[in-house]
């Protein structure tokens, strides 16, 4: 069994900590941005280190659960210096959503410190890390990956090997690109309609007996209808990083992605609006706010 120490554990990590903990692997944390997730895991088994180096000290390898790569390299090259930590063959496994160009530097860091660094980004949201069926997207050294397979199989049900550091944040950035302008699709599609004076509850009846029926439609319409905007899976803010990424990334490779840039902008008018802490359906309220329209079930209202 593994010696895990896990940096992140919020809606996504703390889960995905609790199947390493169910798998019996031991498990050190670290309070990030809340303690409480920490608590609870340390009522199933963890062990709370007090700084990012003691948790390196104390372990083989290090899964991070972070929003960014700075993020990461702040964890082990920043003040508290937790690389300094790492013993020879030291794994770290980046499972956020970061630029691979970033990846790919802060392995090589990694690597100059005798460690190995895998990017293994993950989809399922939130419910796939409670059910510990996870996506997972790995990039780096396929003997690496292989060395980590149980701990991953524990938090996910299919993992994706790309090729070298890098390669799995770049699927990640494709997969979360194709998501984000659906959604955008769909927010422009309700918006129009809506405008039209059709009736949503028609509208998505059919669309969901249509070629553009998909889980994403399935499962934003009726957040939509319900303005359940509060209910979180994948916070808009987190979706506009994960898109400008994206088309960075795009721009870099000289790469035109003009849909992308498109729902860029759209999210950009959402998060200008003061939704940017709400879920990503809200990416609709900018369009709303803008035509002076609410969405529900049956016809749109008229706001204010």
């Amino acid at each position: 069994m593994a010696r895990v120490a896990f940096f992140g554990v919020g809606l996504m990590g703390e889960p995905m900590a609790g199947h390493l903990l169910a798998a019996g692997h031991g498990v050190v944390v670290l309070a990030h941005r809340s303690r409480a997730g920490v608590e609870r895991l340390v009522g199933k088994g963890a062990v709370e280190a007090s700084t990012a180096l003691e948790a390196v000290e104390r372990t083989e390898l290090a899964i991070m659960m972070l929003p960014t790569a700075d993020e990461v390299e702040d964890v082990l090259f920043g003040a508290g210096g937790a690389a300094r930590a790492m013993a020879p063959g030291y794994t770290v496994i980046d499972m956020g959503t970061s630029f691979p160009p970033q990846t790919r530097r802060l392995a090589a860091r990694v690597a100059e410190r005798g460690g190995r660094f895998l990017d293994a980004p993950v989809t399922g949201g939130t419910k796939g890390a409670r059910d510990g069926t996870l996506t997972i997207m790995v990039g780096g050294d396929a003997a690496t990956l292989e060395s980590v397979r149980p701990l991953l199989a524990a938090m996910g049900s299919q993992i994706y090997h790309f090729g070298g550091v890098g390669a799995g944040h770049t699927a990640k950035l494709v997969q979360n690109m194709i998501g984000i302008v659906s959604a955008a699709a769909i927010a422009e599609g309700f918006a129009l309609a809506a405008s039209a004076g059709l009736d949503c509850d028609r509208l998505f009846q059919m669309l969901s007996a249509s070629t553009s029926a998909s889980p994403l439609l399935r499962a934003m319409v009726p957040k939509i209808f319900a303005r359940a905007f509060d209910q979180v899976n994948f916070r808009l803010d987190m979706a506009y990083k994960d898109l400008r990424q994206a088309t960075q990334l795009g721009r870099e490779m000289t790469v035109p992605l003009p849909a992308a840039n498109g729902a860029a902008e759209l999210m950009q008018l959402a998060r200008a609006l003061g939704f940017g802490s709400q879920d990503s359906a809200a990416v609709v309220r900018g369009l709303e706010t803008l035509l002076k329209i609410e969405i529900k079930g049956g016809s749109a209202s008229q706001a204010g």
